[in-house]
């Protein structure tokens, strides 16, 4: 048994890592004829199989991969040591019957819930006892799932959907823990098997019902929980305590919005003056009016925050409060005119501070509408909640995560990461599509995905890449027909992997047509003029898409296309400026370094250029400028041309 999850969390063992439940116990439960004779437990003509109401313990090695690489012959001798006192011990006292070990899991049938959950309670206790004396990189932990339902058996193995939804629980069972569902018929339904971690016991609800509170378990309801290969989430309760590293936060809801919420606290004045108390608001005001027009985040107004001034509340307590995600707030001291301001940024869901800095500005510039200081505050805030979603997303197992973390995470790591994050991202954006089906944004950005991989090299088949982002966003325009993102995506779909520049620029039209304030569209459109050679009508564009979105955590990306439509205007002093600022934020984007090697070659700086071509082919070592030529949307206008000689006197090879 293996998990489908593989994270590993900050503080506690992380999951195999090895692969989701294989899950080969299904059958065919259509058979309406035998329907009878199944539910009265009377063999069956085709195999003699029977159905009957059967207690399913799946229990789940956490790390076994890594315990096996690193310790193989003492994990071998543990293992099967713990198995021996599992079925000679354990089973006997809690009338359980071992139906297969699975080398580094077992499954396991009771009569009853009660048995099972008791059993499962012991094999986590057998195992933290033995922990006590081993070190902490060798310590076993399970994770468990139970589900009670009618299965079929032939008197040796059993089968059905119930069996896999046990599966399913036990991956999302965290370490010393057991999770019940809310009843037989919502598991069949809904399906019940992804909701354990490891030491964990996941069971279901009509699990629950046979359990007696505070007895034979405590029970805390996990909310409706999103099972992998299940079309509804399902309900799902922990039985017994939360073990040291949950999976789960009780009452999982899918349902809350995509952006987190953050809190502005007017910021207190570290001396008390009434003559520079309105500096405060002033900071709280610039910062919330900025992060405001950001399109991630939802911001909450001064209005509400302004209670918290000058108060000591934790974080825990605004949160509450507010429903705000992320709290910013700060202190500040004026001196002649000059403002020292101290800034921090906490998560509520760790009562951690993420992001703290001191800034110096001036009180003057605070009443500008182009304030550096509050500039300052409001981008480094804004790129510290991504960085701290893209942690989340890292070490935590994707069903426990805020639909937010997701989609946060995602944008961030595809742009800013190596090709292993850019590749994790798929399954990300995967989790938040079966989430929400309905909304179009989640399947845009999987689009986006299929542009990058290409674009950076990563893809050995255009053509499939282009099938599958048009697939993404034909599905997401078929939820919403107007959705800027989605419309700007299928048009750097068609510019980037179809290099039908016409097709392209008619759908970026449409894009900012439907939102004539959506940045990316703006971008988009600016990039295919600049392939096009329209170089005065691209720069207008993508400097229209920067003025849009001066917060964006994509930034490197719109200076990077930005340095590109600089390009084409003949701008190339401002094109070498765009790009070295956009390598200043992220140095893993061939593109930007391909943009910046063209601009000295264009400015006859070819020494500097081949350093830049240098920093390019560390990036993309195989490129060679026929395969650039292959790649490229314009290879056929003067402007493909032009930027393909570049390359080549800056020294990239012809062929190759």
């Amino acid at each position: 048994m293996h998990s489908t999850c593989s994270a590993q969390s900050p503080t506690g063992p992380s999951r195999n890592g090895d692969g989701g439940p294989s899950a080969p116990y299904g059958v065919d439960e259509d058979d309406e004829n035998h329907a009878q004779d199944a539910l009265s437990g009377r063999p069956i003509a085709d195999g003699g199989l029977v159905r009957q109401q059967a207690v399913v313990l799946l229990v789940d090695l956490v790390e076994s991969v890594r315990l096996m690489r690193e310790h193989e012959a003492e994990t071998v001798r543990r293992w099967t040591s713990f198995v021996h006192t599992v079925t000679t011990q354990i089973l006997r006292r809690h009338h359980g019957v071992l139906v297969k070990s699975l080398g580094d899991g077992l499954m396991v049938r009771f009569e009853t819930v009660s048995d099972a959950v008791a059993a499962a309670a012991e094999m986590h206790r057998a195992l933290a006892a033995q922990n006590a004396t081993i070190p902490e990189d060798r310590r076993f932990h399970l994770r468990a799932g139970i589900n009670s339902a009618i299965a079929w058996t032939d008197g040796v193995d059993i089968y059905g959907t119930g069996v896999n939804l046990a599966a399913r629980l036990a991956t999302l069972a965290g370490p010393g823990e057991t999770i019940a569902s809310a009843s037989v018929h919502e598991q069949l339904a809904a399906g019940l098997a992804s909701l354990a971690e490891p030491g964990e016991t996941i069971g279901s609800a009509s699990a629950r019902d046979e359990l007696t509170h505070g007895v034979d378990a405590i029970c805390e309801d996990m909310g409706e929980c999103v099972l992998k290969h299940f079309d509804k989430p399902v309900r799902a309760y922990r039985v017994g305590p939360a073990g040291p590293y949950p999976s789960l936060a009780a009452r999982r809801d899918y349902g809350t919005p995509m952006e987190p919420t953050i809190a502005i606290i007017p910021f207190n004045a570290r001396r008390d003056t009434h003559e520079h108390f309105d500096v405060g608001n002033l900071i709280a005001d610039s910062v919330i009016w900025r992060l405001s027009k950001t399109p991630n985040l939802k911001v909450i107004s001064r209005l509400s925050t302004n209670v918290f001034r000058g108060r000591v509340n934790d974080v825990a307590e605004v949160s509450a409060y507010l429903g705000a995600t992320y709290i910013l707030s700060g202190g500040y001291v004026v001196d002649a005119g000059e403002v020292m301001v101290t800034a921090e940024l906490s998560a509520a869901r760790t009562n951690r501070v993420v992001w703290t800095d001191r800034i110096r500005g001036t009180v003057a510039d605070l009443l500008q509408p182009d304030s550096e200081l509050a500039q300052r505050i409001a981008s480094a805030a804004h790129l510290a909640v991504f960085d701290a979603e893209v942690e989340h997303v890292l070490t935590q197992p994707l069903p426990t995560l805020e639909s937010y973390s997701l989609l946060l995470g995602s944008i961030r790591l595809m742009h800013c990461s190596g090709k292993d994050e850019f590749l994790q991202t798929r399954k990300i954006l995967d989790e938040l599509i079966n989430r929400h089906s309905r909304i179009a944004a989640p399947r845009a950005w999987l689009a986006n995905w299929f542009i990058l991989r290409v674009t950076r090299g990563w893809s050995e088949d255009r053509k499939r890449e282009a099938t599958e982002a048009l697939n993404a966003t034909h599905a997401a325009l078929d939820r919403d027909p107007s959705d800027a993102l989605a419309l700007a995506t299928e048009g750097f779909v068609h510019c980037h992997l179809l290099k039908d520049l016409d097709a392209a620029r008619e759908r970026c039209d449409q894009a900012v047509e439907a939102n004539p304030s959506h940045a990316l569209g703006w971008l988009y459109r600016g990039t295919v003029d600049a392939f096009n050679g329209r170089g005065q009508a691209a720069v207008e564009a993508t400097r229209r898409a920067l003025q849009l979105s001066p917060l964006d955590p994509q930034r490197y990306y719109f200076e990077s296309l930005g340095a590109t439509a600089e390009l084409s205007a003949h701008n190339y002093q401002e094109a070498e400026r765009l790009a070295r600022s956009s390598l200043s934020l992220n140095r893993m984007h061939p593109s930007t370094w391909r943009v910046l090697t063209i601009a000295l070659v264009l400015q006859d700086r070819i020494d500097e250029a081949r350093a830049a071509l240098a920093g390019m082919r560390r990036l993309e070592p195989a490129l060679t400028v026929q395969r650039y030529i292959a790649r490229i949307p314009n290879a056929q206008l003067e402007t493909g041309r032009q930027w393909a000689r570049c390359l080549e006197i800056a020294g990239l090879p012809t062929t190759g």
